[in-house]
């Protein structure tokens, strides 16, 4: 296979330390297989799995539109399509072995039947590069199996009281992106909840410097923000009205005018479009604690929410769909985060799409709890190191996208109360930095050479039964991301702190003190917490006034996005893991 897209690694900046690890990390020699996890069984037993009744009902299965053979490609070649590898071996061994109920074959039949005549369109204009049959066979699955999580939370006996008002749909409070729109996609995008799609693929980006970016990916993104935010309510109708701005103001999105092959962001849309639309189609209940008893094997979960991120669309600058072990490994990595930092508020608002809700058991205590959450951020962590070696090494950019997860939920800290919600927590429980700072420490411990060569799957297996690593030397990369969660003063004493220009630097500073010194702070007034995601959006937000100054997306939009990653991946990150803990020992707190 060949690669001719070729990172510049020189511009990542990895430091000799950083290089170092990667040279005596061992990742290609000791990576374990995917589908070897040592604790497969016990997952079974936890999460209670149980046959269904199968059946065979699947309108996608119908016969369609042939596909188009391969065609030969003018930039990389990863698998017998071009821009498509073969799925991983452990993946389509899980979808084969699934068979929906007529239950929830009937609940996805209007939405599948949809999805499946567009893909039957897009098979029509196809240029041959991608997989549309291994892609439409992994967001139908997808589908099916959260229609059947839908189906096995509402069957609960002990609903939780959803609270409205923190559905994306009924969201305020987002003005600070509106600067990063005009900059993304040169549009004035309202409402500027859907540029948090535009920045997330900013920062993707910026994982490897992408020096060729598009302005139709850009506004690409900002629409599949439209069919995420959209609920039943007068908010669809500024939706709708950024949809026709945007289809009319950029006319290259149709690939006839521009020459580019972007079914991968249209078929992302339409399985936002049919997902959304089938979890909005009746009243589900949910239940009022974090645990959803599915009875599906934890593999289903698994590779669902993976491809329920529409990641896929975001791997990489050319649409390209890693989906062997590794790829799977960055889908995974790009929900982990976000379900860390969201398991509170998806007990109130019903999102039952979360893997701390689907994989790990109720009744743990708190300690054990911890040892969940401290495996949960090791594994991540240590799935961010395997990513930057693929970079460095392998000319695979596929991790960007789990990379910059944690800086997605961060960037829209009023939206989500990210610190209102750690209020809550600090109040109620007078150990929870102790308990913070020893996650922490179980975490450090894990990330060893065993644990890098540990796949991302694995570990999280090993978060539910509490299993140990084997003794191993600890791994070195991420010392200076130690340092910044513990002290960071010298770091952010430079002149270009975390690597940023000087006119982003007081905002670096400024983040840092706030999520880290101030954060720690016991003489903080009542209500700190709003205050905090107040401030927090308003640093982000004149970070990009001063970017959307520069001359189109700068080398400088790319520096900062990155120190901004770093910085949502410390000590506030970190505590959300306490946060989980607690609420999977004890329960979710409702705000008041």
């Amino acid at each position: 296979m060949s690669a001719t897209v070729v990172i510049n690694t020189r511009k990542l900046r990895y430091t000799g330390g950083a290089v170092a690890a990667f040279k005596a990390g061992g990742v290609d020699a000791n990576l374990r297989t995917h589908d070897k996890c040592e604790d497969n069984n016990c997952l079974g037993e936890i999460n209670g799995n149980k046959s269904h009744q199968a059946s065979s009902k699947r309108v996608w299965l119908e016969s369609g539109e042939d596909t188009r053979p391969p065609q030969p490609a003018k930039g990389r070649h990863i698998g017998t399509y071009a821009l498509t590898t073969e799925v991983a071996p452990w993946v389509k061994k899980a979808l084969a072995s699934y068979q929906p109920t007529d239950e929830v074959l009937e609940l996805v039949k209007p939405f599948a039947t949809e999805f499946h005549e567009m893909i039957a369109n897009e098979k029509k204009s196809s240029a041959g590069l991608h997989d549309i049959d291994a892609i439409e066979l992994t967001y139908q699955c997808t589908l099916e199996i959260c229609a059947a999580i839908l189906l096995a939370a509402d069957a609960t006996d002990d609903p939780a009281n959803l609270s409205l008002q923190l559905h994306a749909s009924r969201a305020g409070g987002d003005d600070h992106f509106k600067s990063w729109g005009r900059l993304l996609t040169n549009l004035e995008c309202d409402p500027p909840i859907i540029v948090q799609f535009p920045f997330y693929l900013l920062m993707c980006q910026s994982f490897t410097f992408e020096p060729n970016w598009h302005k139709e990916d850009y506004v690409y993104s900002a629409l599949t923000g439209v069919d995420w935010a959209k609920g039943n309510n007068k908010f669809n109708d500024r939706l709708a009205a950024f949809e026709t701005l945007a289809r009319a103001s950029v006319p290259t999105l149709d690939d006839a005018k521009s020459g580019e092959d972007r079914c991968f962001w249209r078929i992302a849309l339409a399985y936002l479009r049919a997902m959304n639309d089938c979890e909005n189609a009746k009243s589900f209940k949910t239940p009022r604690t974090a645990p959803i008893k599915h009875g599906l094997h934890p593999d289903l979960v698994i590779i669902a929410r993976a491809f329920d991120t529409i990641g896929s669309a975001y791997m990489c600058r050319d649409g390209a769909a890693w989906l062997d072990d590794e790829g799977i490994d960055s889908l995974i990595g790009s929900a982990l985060p976000n379900d860390v930092m969201d398991l509170h508020t998806d007990v109130f608002t019903g999102e039952t799409r979360n893997l701390l809700r689907l994989l790990y058991p109720p009744g743990n205590s708190i300690s054990q709890a911890m040892r969940t959450t401290s495996t949960v951020l090791s594994s991540m962590l240590c799935e961010i190191f395997r990513g930057h070696h693929r970079a460095w090494k392998h000319n695979r950019e596929d991790a960007r996208i789990s990379s910059t997860s944690p800086p997605y939920s961060f960037s829209r800290a009023r939206h989500r109360r990210i610190f209102e919600t750690l209020e809550l927590y600090i109040n109620k429980y007078p150990q929870f930095w102790e308990w913070t700072w020893e996650i922490y420490r179980m975490a450090k411990c894990q990330i060893t050479e065993a644990g890098i060569a540990e796949p991302l799957i694995c570990g999280l297996k090993r978060a539910a039964t509490q299993g140990e690593l084997p003794e191993s030397p600890a791994n070195q990369f991420f010392q200076l991301w130690y340092d910044m969660v513990e002290d960071g003063s010298a770091q952010l004493a430079k002149k270009q702190p975390l690597g940023v220009n000087e006119d982003l630097a007081p905002i670096v500073r400024d983040i840092h003190s706030l999520w880290h010194q101030q954060l720690l702070d016991d003489t903080k007034k009542p209500g700190w917490g709003r205050d905090f995601d107040y401030k927090s959006d308003m640093l982000l937000g004149d970070a990009g006034e001063i970017l959307a100054r520069r001359d189109g997306i700068s080398d400088d939009a790319y520096k900062f996005t990155v120190a901004y990653g770093r910085l949502s991946m410390s000590l506030p990150y970190i505590a959300y893991h306490t946060v989980d803990a607690i609420i999977m020992a004890f329960e979710a707190i409702p705000s008041a």
